[in-house]
């Protein structure tokens, strides 16, 4: 599924989210909330999946998962092994996808917070979407960031691609998710 940031997100919320919604273990708001950090993470995963060109529907899900287990925001290195089964769970519910597509959404969900290389698309996408907002808050460093897009937009602000968001998403995206500066 190839389409516009917009029509894309809008897809995560009104079909995707749900779903993920009633098995994350992860809080709904703060900083690393379901509707803050999770909601952005799926929007910057669209635009750098776009960007290279690339079927955003792995993205979306991998980005979606990525956080479910987490279950505080301090340092977790569990998490993302702990959201494979509910992940599995959500897949089994909401979409049919191919041995391989599913394969590179769980190991992108379960090695995305380890210093590895990414072996697609799907993880690399979901990597550089994770980490922009660290490059906001503790300095970009380009050798954290793969895709084009992920360093032109980490090396930015905040509030610039915050503006972006805003510009490119739909008026009942924005009634659902919240916007801010840890997102």
């Amino acid at each position: 599924m190839i389409y516009s940031i917009s029509k894309t997100f809008d897809w995560y919320l009104m079909d995707i989210m749900p779903v993920v919604e009633k098995y994350a273990i992860q809080q709904k708001k703060g900083y690393h909330g379901l509707y803050t950090h999770t909601a952005a993470v799926v929007f910057r995963g669209i635009d750098y999946a776009l960007a290279l060109g690339q079927d955003t529907t792995g993205v979306v899900l991998a980005c979606a998962f990525h956080d479910m287990a987490r279950t505080h925001d301090g340092d977790d290195t569990i998490h993302g092994p702990n959201a494979i089964p509910l992940a599995e769970q959500v897949m089994n519910e909401i979409i049919p996808l191919d041995f391989g597509t599913r394969e590179s959404i769980i190991y992108a969900v379960k090695n995305h917070s380890l210093n590895l290389k990414a072996p697609d698309y799907i993880s690399v996408c979901l990597r550089d979407a994770d980490r922009t907002r660290l490059a906001w808050e503790c300095g970009y460093h380009p050798n954290f960031f793969t895709t084009p897009r992920a360093h032109c937009v980490a090396s930015g602000t905040a509030n610039e691609y915050l503006k972006f968001m805003q510009k490119n998403m739909s008026a009942r995206a924005r009634s659902i998710i919240e916007l801010g500066e840890s997102y």
